[in-house]
């Protein structure tokens, strides 16, 4: 897109984050110097600095481009908020360096003249669907969780009984504290800290990560997205139903005869980021990768 062609640009600022009114402030004092740029504000984010803002999905439609401002917890929020929409998404992490965010706060500096020229790399994310088989009542679909679904226990004391299917095909039934089903994005998330391996955001892939197996040889492993995975609880006499969560959020308990159906999203989640990022530079700086020692 041309400079001088306008570009509106959705902003969402977590507002619990310290300095979010100033990043906010930033971005407001760039576009007075760039008047293709057009400023449009989510309610809450518009009520910062006294400008009208309307909601997420409305902004989404409107906008060429939305900044998210906060963590990685606030884009996952946006993600889901907005999706299906395919307008792209721009993290701005307010704190520490995250995976999904592009820049940290310092960086506006340098990511702003690359808006203003629209010159950002979309990186397509794959996403997961999940159609929540119920016993009783209508089937629950929730149509994106961009890095993971979580069936976990609901009784600290108590392992549970996971049956994971694949296609037609048995893979086992893992008796752990949960099970992890992890996107590309979301294998540097809580599949990383249960030991899952790590995926390039391209990867046509899935990961099946147990959390703590009772049996130390179930590890994690990577499948292809062209077959849906099946889980199911086996249930014993005194164990709650497991809890399900969806990028975080809670999204009931796994009863008996109920089952979930995981597989690709639709359409994927479009991130931005600047020409130049680089994934594996952040895992470098992340995970403090420095090559081997003498």
């Amino acid at each position: 897109m041309a400079a001088e062609k306008k570009l509106n640009v959705g902003i969402v600022v977590n507002r619990s984050k310290p300095g979010a009114r100033e990043v906010l402030s930033q971005i407001v004092e760039f576009s007075r110097g760039h008047p293709n740029i057009h400023l449009l504000y989510e309610k809450r984010t518009g009520d910062l600095i006294h400008r009208p803002g309307m909601s997420e999905q409305a902004l989404a439609k409107k906008s060429d481009i939305l900044l998210v401002a906060g963590g990685d917890g606030s884009l996952l929020e946006v993600v889901e908020a907005v999706y299906p929409a395919q307008v792209p998404i721009l993290g701005i992490n307010i704190g520490s360096l995250g995976f999904l965010t592009a820049v940290a706060e310092t960086e506006l500096e340098t990511v702003l003249p690359f808006l203003a020229e629209n010159n950002l790399r979309l990186s397509p994310r794959l996403a997961l669907e999940t159609i929540f088989h119920r016993a009783r009542g209508k089937d629950i679909v929730v149509p994106c969780a961009l890095n993971d679904v979580v069936v976990a226990r609901a009784d600290a004391t108590r392992l549970i009984r996971v049956r994971v299917e694949v296609g037609d095909y048995l893979v086992t039934e893992y008796v752990c504290d949960g099970l992890i089903v992890a996107t590309p994005t979301g294998s540097t998330a809580y599949s990383l800290a249960a030991g899952g391996p790590i995926l390039s955001p391209d990867a046509d892939s899935i990961v099946l990560t147990p959390i703590c197996p009772h049996t130390l040889t179930n590890r994690a492993l990577v499948v292809g997205i062209d077959q849906p995975i099946r889980i199911r609880i086996v249930r014993h006499t005194g164990v709650p139903a497991p809890a399900i969560q969806f990028d975080g959020r809670a999204g009931g308990n796994l009863r008996d005869q109920e089952w979930l159906e995981i597989k690709p999203a639709k359409v994927p989640v479009q991130l931005a980021y600047l020409p130049h990022s680089d994934f594996y530079r952040v895992l470098r700086q992340k995970l403090k990768w420095s090559g081997a020692s003498v």
